[in-house]
């Protein structure tokens, strides 16, 4: 697909009348008993615009952290075997998802968060737990402004199925888009509102910032812009 047969594609799919927006996680009916437990893998990708206490906050500590090739920060957990720029990042996901699915041991969840990311390890922990007692295959603020639904990046979780679903796509040559959270909703391509759940916030989770009576976290940059 030329750049401008991707960009006619995504005015089309655009133009299109939006979707009806999926449950709310917490509202959903649980079709199955909730689980004491749960596997997870949270990945996150850290690069020379990445702080450097990338490990302040539980969740990022955690956190498997994917690094472009050539990077000379510290806290990397894989080195990608390419550099990236802001408009590859999909590139990168599809690269590190290509990695996860040839690990030979798969966990009952997977988790893409972005490095300003606010959101206590006992929240994610509940919302994967609440998930697994649904039928709800993908969480996060779930976008409906495509053809098909998709989560924005800062943070969304994803059940095996999913991952083995998405599995035999890679590598991808024809990337969708240069955000690398629409794309990864053109690899599942559906308009099946059962299939995913919105995790409100600030209900569960902040993005960039965070203020209560005694603490005030705020991240002063973002991760495409230039100092």
């Amino acid at each position: 697909m030329t750049p401008e047969q991707q960009q006619a594609f995504i005015e089309e799919q655009r133009n299109k009348p939006h979707l009806p927006r999926p449950d709310e996680l917490y509202s959903l009916k649980p079709v199955r008993e909730v689980p004491e437990k749960v596997t997870s893998t949270i990945f996150m990708f850290r690069g020379d615009f990445s702080s450097d206490l990338y490990d302040l906050f539980a969740i990022q500590k955690r956190a498997t952290r994917y690094c472009d090739k050539d990077t000379t920060v510290d806290g990397c957990d894989v080195k990608l075997q390419k550099n990236y720029k802001w408009g590859t990042l999909s590139e990168k996901l599809f690269d590190s998802l290509e990695l996860m699915c040839k690990a030979p041991e798969k966990t009952d969840f997977y988790v893409k968060i972005d490095d300003d990311l606010i959101m206590p390890e006992s929240k994610l922990e509940d919302a994967m737990r609440t998930m697994a007692a649904t039928d709800c295959q993908v969480a996060g603020g779930i976008a409906v402004d495509y053809g098909f639904y998709w989560a924005v990046g800062q943070i969304y979780i994803f059940k095996r199925a999913v991952l083995e679903k998405i599995c035999p796509q890679l590598p991808v040559t024809n990337i969708f888009h240069s955000s690398e959270d629409i794309s990864f909703g053109s690899l599942l391509n559906t308009t099946d509102k059962s299939m995913f759940c919105n995790l409100h916030k600030p209900e569960n989770h902040w993005h960039k910032k965070y203020k209560d009576r005694r603490v005030e976290i705020k991240y002063y940059i973002q991760h495409n812009e230039r100092r």
